[in-house]
């Protein structure tokens, strides 16, 4: 833990609980484990800090509290839905048709004075517009 460091004492009484309570929430072994699964693990267990008046006492009960590795791992970047691939491609296709906007959906003007502003495209939202370029 780069937080905190527990002493020799505190350590041997805890290691054999975070092991037994990562084993049963699921979480991969340390062996070979990466320093962001490691910071995971550590931002996991010292989560709820606030208020510890001896971190040494506490400990004990935050590796018992071990949330499950599912809930808690950092999830990939998922495939669309089959429902929601077209919409993208069809905010894309609604840019690419529009005179008024460049590819961004900025509007095209000559006032370089003004500040820029979205071309409001009907049916198409902003973050439709960003997820689209």
């Amino acid at each position: 833990m780069r937080l905190w460091q527990a002493g020799a004492s505190t350590a041997r009484n805890c290691a054999p609980k975070l092991l037994r309570t990562m084993r049963q929430q699921g979480w991969p072994p340390l062996v070979g484990a990466s320093t962001d699964y490691l910071a995971l693990l550590e931002a996991e267990v010292l989560k709820n800090t606030g208020g510890a008046a001896s971190w040494t006492k506490c400990l004990p009960g935050w590796v018992r509290d071990l949330r499950r590795y599912a809930v808690v791992r950092p999830q990939p970047p998922s495939a669309p839905a089959p429902g929601n691939g077209s919409r993208p491609a069809v905010a894309r296709d609604v840019i690419e048709a529009c005179p008024a906007c460049d590819d961004y959906g900025w509007l095209l003007d000559d006032d370089d004075d003004a500040p820029q502003r979205r071309c409001t495209h009907p049916g198409v939202t902003r973050s439709e517009v960003e997820a689209a370029k």
